[in-house]
């Protein structure tokens, strides 16, 4: 188990396990597969809750901006803490049905905000020319919407980063050029430019379509170092900005990010061998704020900045 669960860590914490949706899912995965053997080194119910927080905590802290992860575990521990359950045959049983659950809710709004988007873009379609998208960093739910988009036969090309450091675009570009779809990759620093009308005509960019690690209740959003400056482009140029995401994902108590922690990740990612003297800064997020957001596409529709909190509020009230 302790094997498994370091390398999940490793996999999280390195990107090879990448967004929050396939991060939640690793972690449901690996404590209802683990369930009898926390069971069996548990004593009684709150023994096996507090060996389920501590293995909890350990994967959620590999990247601590996803909610999502975080939301999931609080939902478990939430259920397990039911006056209900006696012993440690009722853990195991309610861990069972929590995490199909929840993995049933994921796997639903995902759904959701998949057709959401793709109807979209759909919407969005130009009559004279393919329609020109813009987005950013590696995210399952803009790469299912792009591929469900263009199984719809619907004409758009695709721009991207390649997201310093860890190149995460690149991925994504792969991912999108393997089914067939037009995919151009550009430098970091060269996005806001390009969504920019100085650009030019055939550049002339429609839609920003960008994931989200983490939301907060008035609507902003965090996500990949390089989310603000595009999106500050687009909203300078009244480019339409949607973030892609499950409601799931809320940062708990967060009515805004202005206070949050934004992990600084290790120097050598830029410069390995930087010379003494020279200090890096490596900001693994930022924050794109509700402002520059023209939408979020949801498992509840297209909700706008200001819509995100009635809809917590509505669905996921421990959110709150």
């Amino acid at each position: 188990m302790n094997r498994e669960i370091n390398e999940i860590f490793e996999g999280i914490q390195t990107f090879r396990i990448q967004g929050a949706t396939n991060i939640a899912k690793a972690i449901i995965g690996v404590l209802i597969k683990y369930k009898d053997e926390i069971a069996e080194q548990s004593k009684d119910k709150e023994e096996f809750i507090k060996n389920i927080k501590n293995i909890a905590k350990k994967l959620s802290i590999a990247q601590p901006v996803e909610s999502m992860a975080q939301n999931i575990i609080g939902f478990i521990i939430f259920d397990l803490q039911d006056p209900g359950i006696k012993d440690l045959e009722d853990c195991k049983k309610v861990m069972e049905e929590i995490t199909t659950k929840l993995n049933n809710v994921i796997e639903k709004n995902e759904k959701m905000f998949i057709e959401n988007g793709t109807k979209l873009i759909e919407s969005m379609t130009k009559k004279t020319r393919a329609l020109n998208i813009f987005t950013h960093c590696y995210s399952s739910g803009v790469r299912s919407i792009l591929e469900k988009a263009d199984n719809r036969n619907t004409d758009f090309k695709v721009f991207n980063i390649e997201t310093r450091p860890v190149l995460q675009g690149r991925t994504a570009a792969r991912r999108l050029a393997d089914v067939g779809i037009n995919v151009t990759m550009c430098l970091d620093s060269a996005a806001p430019f390009i969504i920019s009308n100085k650009s030019g005509r055939s550049l002339d960019i429609d839609l920003v379509l960008i994931g989200a690690d983490s939301i907060s209740l008035n609507g902003s959003a965090m996500n990949k170092t390089g989310g603000y400056s595009m999106s500050l482009s687009a909203f300078h140029e009244k480019i339409p900005v949607y973030i892609v995401t499950s409601v799931l994902k809320t940062k708990r108590g967060f009515s805004d990010f202005i206070d949050i922690q934004v992990e600084t990740r290790s120097f050598k990612e830029i410069w390995p061998e930087a010379p003494v003297g020279v200090n890096i800064m490596n900001l693994a997020f930022d924050i794109i704020p509700s402002e520059f957001i023209t939408g979020f596409i949801t498992e509840f529709g297209i909700l706008k900045p200001e819509e995100i909190k009635d809809a917590i509020r509505e669905n996921y009230p421990r959110l709150m």
